[in-house]
């Protein structure tokens, strides 16, 4: 029998709180639930879980503040609600370490298709020999640690970023399409490559000595990216 996953509900309103609960229990998850931020921070001291879905006017939590002490201190995958629209403040959000950010009110197939994609990866991430490292050519990257080196020397990466150099070491030698890279990233509902390729260009200038001319994350024109195996 397939392991149910584990997903805390951190959210401020009680009814927000049992409508995703309810959703889902109903897809077969194991739910968890915390309605200010010093709750959510005990309940994930306790346990191991595969996903934490949070409001960003949680009680106690600081918004931006909270998702990036959450990202310093835990590996779970962050999925935010949040009532606004605004582009600024979804990047804002991603730029801080979440892993998606959902429009309220929650519920849509979308979100649940969203919250499936970030689970792929947090499978992909957390169970990669938790702890595990991957190297070729002089890169190297610790997950549990969350810090890549090139030739020894620590690299400072967003959390976007450390995610897409991550999702293409764990596939190493393998071409990973355009899309491919961001239905893991950014869900299913994501088809903007701009995005991507902003990141992969901020990616390639802080890891390669000429990032016109790659040796670590090379191009596969027209089809997507592909990393060194050794």
């Amino acid at each position: 029998m397939k392991e149910k996953m584990n997903i805390l509900i951190a959210l401020g309103g009680r009814t927000q709180i049992d409508g995703a609960r309810e959703l889902l229990i109903r897809n077969q998850y194991n739910v968890y639930v915390a309605d200010t931020a010093k709750l959510a921070t005990m309940i994930l001291d306790k346990g191991h879980f595969h996903l934490l879905l949070m409001d960003m006017n949680l009680p106690g939590a600081g918004g931006l503040a909270f998702i990036k002490n959450l990202r310093k201190n835990y590996e779970v995958p962050i999925v935010v609600l949040n009532e606004s629209t605004d582009e600024s403040a979804i990047v804002d959000a991603l730029d801080a370490g979440a892993n998606d950010v959902l429009t309220l009110p929650f519920g849509k197939p979308e979100h649940l298709a969203r919250i499936r994609a970030v689970l792929r990866y947090s499978s992909k991430i957390l169970g990669y020999n938790r702890g595990g490292e991957f190297s070729a050519g002089g890169l190297t990257i610790n997950y549990a640690s969350r810090a890549l080196y090139i030739d020894g020397k620590l690299i400072h990466l967003t959390p976007i970023e450390f995610r897409i150099i991550s999702l293409l070491t764990l596939n190493a030698g393998k071409v990973m399409t355009h899309d491919q890279i961001i239905n893991e990233i950014w869900g299913p509902y994501n088809t903007d490559n701009l995005v991507l390729r902003v990141n992969m260009a901020n990616i390639r200038r802080k890891i390669e000595t000429n990032p016109a001319e790659p040796k670590y994350v090379l191009t596969e024109v027209g089809v997507g990216y592909r990393v060194i195996s050794e």
